[in-house]
């Protein structure tokens, strides 16, 4: 098992930051690859926020209606799925 962070993603080259409208989900939740997590809203539009993992969500970090930077974590998630990077920074 390994501990995951869902990222606030760049949607487009001029995002910098976003709201977050809703989550879709909760601490203790599991949720699958794709799944919709949340709701935020840029400067342009309002989208879904999909998640990159499988597995149970540990920690949502980011309240609702606040604004987030794109590369903040919002959430944690317990994860069967193999890291990226392995045990480095274990």
């Amino acid at each position: 098992m390994s501990k995951e962070n869902i990222i606030l993603p760049a949607m487009s080259d001029q995002m910098t930051e976003a709201e977050l409208l809703k989550w879709n989900i909760s601490e203790g939740s599991e949720i699958k690859k794709g799944d919709i997590i949340a709701e935020i809203s840029t400067d342009k539009v309002d989208m879904d926020l999909d998640s990159p993992f499988t597995g149970k969500v540990t920690k949502l970090l980011i309240e609702e209606g606040s604004v987030i930077n794109v590369g903040e974590v919002l959430a944690e998630v317990e994860t069967e799925e193999d890291s990226l990077l392995g045990s480095i920074f274990d």
